[in-house]
């Protein structure tokens, strides 16, 4: 048993750029076969006679990406290619520390004081490190 119900498209077996005459003819071929039930076949027809409908189940049903035999030929050149990665740059590890000795300072540097006009937070608000557990940076 399927997933999901079937496409129009499938069930008539037709294209999506199929006109209205590719429709009936399609129709009386589906209900010669016996794959789908005729209330599935008419409930197809209907659905791509309406143009409305037909916009709309076309709209909703994204269509794959078909392949583009052009497409691997014009992409060759790149594809081969290197890439072109800049070299890291080594970083010792007192370079490291540093960098991260100068973010815990930021971090744990007093704040400025409030803008004229600005009425403060409460001493009791105020930001202090004592919930903080007791931490040591690194020299």
């Amino acid at each position: 048993m399927p997933l999901s119900e079937p496409s129009p498209y499938e069930v008539l077996g037709l294209p999506r750029d199929a006109d209205a005459a590719a429709v009936d003819d399609a129709v009386d071929a589906a209900l010669a076969g016996d794959r789908f039930t005729p209330e599935q076949v008419e409930a197809a027809a209907g659905v791509l006679r309406d143009p409305a409908r037909r916009l709309e189940l076309d709209v909703q049903h994204v269509l794959p990406p078909e392949p583009v035999d052009e497409a691997a030929v014009l992409l060759a050149p790149v594809l081969d290619a290197q890439l072109p990665f800049p070299d890291r740059a080594a970083w010792s590890a007192r370079e490291l520390t540093a960098v991260h000795r100068r973010e815990l300072e930021a971090d744990y540097a007093p704040l400025p004081p409030p803008p004229a006009g600005f009425p403060g937070v409460p001493e009791r608000f105020g930001a202090d490190a004592s919930v903080l557990p007791p931490f040591e940076p690194p020299r």
